[in-house]
């Protein structure tokens, strides 16, 4: 039967497989990395508000991309798309989330390359309707490997060699003193985007996820960074912390510094330069 033959494909797909073809489709010339991590391992170190109802075993891939993603695979992206919509000014009039719509375009490939086995998106901007996030994704950066996640609670934070209590306050009373992700790579010049949940495809008890490289080596680095991000993130400061080996490109931190609305005159030159190459 169809579905026997379905269901037959789908073991046959080793989870390194489905890496693999997610890995194709978003490659790392393309400014993307995927990390596989067990279900189980996240739903582990959250609280129960935030658990996720899938198997303990089951597969899940985060997606995050790297500087290339912006200044390679959404330029491009962004050009084939204006000459699709006649011009720049009609693309900017058509689409009000061009980075969501590219980001959904891409993962469009990963549901085609596995269009037989079924999987779930999460994306880093999915709420519940009481605006609580779906997932947390520095959560699973640390989980995965892909990113050491830097918290206030580490108990290492809190006392100073003076025996001074380290007591950070938010930013603004409605606010909380949140953690810091940080790529072995990056440093913070990348962003997480998804999570592709495979509820069918159960990983062996010999899978493990790799450990979070950490770039940050003494506790007032680490209380620096978090302060950076807390109190002065607009002026990207924190992304430097863990002296990142690659970086946005000054385009991609002028776009990203500006309201949505503001973006795309940062990069209408992108199409103004196929026309001179041309």
């Amino acid at each position: 039967s169809i579905r026997c033959d379905v269901w037959m494909q789908m073991v046959a797909l080793s989870h390194e497989r489905i890496v693999e073809r997610i890995e194709e489709c978003l490659p790392r010339k393309d400014g993307f990395e995927a990390y596989p991590f067990r279900i189980g391992s996240y739903n582990s170190v959250v609280s129960p508000d935030f658990t996720l109802d899938y198997p303990s075993d089951a597969l899940a891939v985060l997606i995050l991309s790297t500087p290339k993603m912006f200044d390679v695979a959404y330029r491009r992206w962004i050009r084939e798309e204006s000459n699709k919509a006649g011009s720049f000014d009609s693309l900017a009039q058509e689409v009000s989330s061009p980075i969501s719509e590219f980001i959904d375009s891409r993962l469009d490939r990963v549901h085609e390359e596995l269009a037989t086995i079924p999987f779930e998106v999460i994306h880093d901007h999915s709420m519940w309707p009481n605006r609580k996030p779906k997932i947390l994704m520095c959560t699973c950066g640390h989980v995965a490997g892909a990113a050491y996640y830097y918290r206030q609670s580490d108990p290492t934070l809190s006392e100073t060699k003076e025996g001074k209590k380290w007591d950070p306050k938010p930013a603004a009373p409605d606010l909380k003193f949140i953690g810091l992700s940080l790529h072995s790579q990056f440093g913070g010049h990348f962003a997480f985007r998804s999570v592709l949940i495979f509820p069918q495809i159960l990983l062996p008890s010999t899978f493990q996820e790799r450990e979070p490289v950490s770039v940050l080596h003494t506790i007032d680095e680490i209380r620096d960074a978090l302060e950076k991000f807390n109190y002065a993130w607009r002026d990207s400061r924190f992304r430097d912390c863990g002296n990142p080996k690659e970086r946005y490109s000054s385009t991609q931190m002028e776009y990203f510094g500006k309201p949505p609305s503001e973006r795309w005159e940062v990069i209408r030159h992108w199409t103004e330069e196929e026309v001179e190459e041309d």
